[in-house]
């Protein structure tokens, strides 16, 4: 099978994805949007109840231990953030995706989340560091979305793993993402590149899919959002928490240092913030599943 044949195959799956939920995509767009409000969101989720109950079970639950009981979903909101709101959206919306396993990487159920909201916790944490101004709710949405390919071409890597890290271990190709690309034609940022544009995502969480891996590409405005993303993906699977066979099978991107300032003690003080975070929240934004 050839690597055209591959990629015209991975090419019509994207095709036939549905598109995301109104409120998903919504709500997304309110990421690279400054201009709107609290009203603005409450609007938004107010018109779907089962995420309105979704996001009023979790600003109760036992993570944030309110002293009194949050009963408006503008409290709900103010008390959890935007980007925990568009978390529980997008875990609740996509948890057949997020949730399931990726054969192709040998990574069980649960571990594509478990990185992805690692990354996103990171991310969040990294743009503090920025030398130019992040907001930490865009970093968290980018850094949940980055992988967003594995899900589709996991079923084109199925049984070549061993062969794939005997590349790597040779020297044969540098990283998992070449090594994605020559044997399949195309790698998980790009199609997760294809993914954000049938989406009709934001232009900069399309371009952060894209070039998460290789933020020195993207266009340099995008940049410092990029690096921030690209860290929070490696603080990701240096904590142990990757994809199954690819992770820490990447490089990272030293250049980083002109765009965040953050040195080895700030970044172990990040590893420990991914944690207390990640377990706050990991189980109630998929206690709030859908399905």
């Amino acid at each position: 099978m050839g690597s055209m044949n591959v990629k015209q195959m991975v090419e019509q799956r994207i095709g036939d994805m549905e598109v995301l939920p109104n409120v998903v995509m919504k709500l997304l767009s309110f990421t690279d949007d400054d201009d709107h409000s609290l009203k603005d969101v409450v609007a938004v989720i107010q018109n779907d109840p089962s995420l309105t109950t979704s996001v009023l079970r979790v600003a109760n639950s036992a993570a944030y231990a309110p002293r009194t009981a949050v009963t408006t979903l503008s409290r709900a909101i103010v008390m959890l953030g935007e980007k925990m709101v568009t978390g529980i959206a997008i875990g609740s919306c996509l948890s057949h995706m997020y949730n399931d396993s990726l054969d192709g990487y040998e990574s069980v159920k649960g571990e594509f989340w478990n990185h992805s909201l690692r990354s996103a916790i990171a991310a969040k944490q990294i743009s503090g560091y920025a030398l130019k101004d992040i907001q930490g709710d865009f970093a968290f949405t980018a850094g949940l979305l980055h992988d967003i390919g594995k899900s589709v071409i996991s079923d084109f890597l199925i049984g070549s793993s061993e062969m794939l890290r005997n590349w790597l271990e040779s020297g044969q190709v540098e990283d998992f993402i070449q090594a994605e690309r020559n044997l399949l034609g195309t790698d998980h940022a790009e199609v997760g590149y294809a993914i954000s544009v049938k989406w009709g995502l934001p232009e900069i969480l399309c371009d952060v899919i894209k070039y998460h891996h290789q933020p020195g590409q993207a266009p340099e405005e995008e940049r410092g959002v990029l690096y921030t993303v690209h860290l929070g993906d490696m603080v990701a699977q240096l904590g142990g928490s990757g994809t199954g066979s690819d992770n820490l099978a990447y490089k990272i991107d030293e250049n980083y240092k002109d765009y965040i300032n953050i040195d080895e003690r700030n970044l172990d003080l990040v590893f420990l913030q991914v944690q207390d975070e990640f377990w706050g929240i990991k189980s109630e934004i998929f206690s709030s599943d859908r399905n």
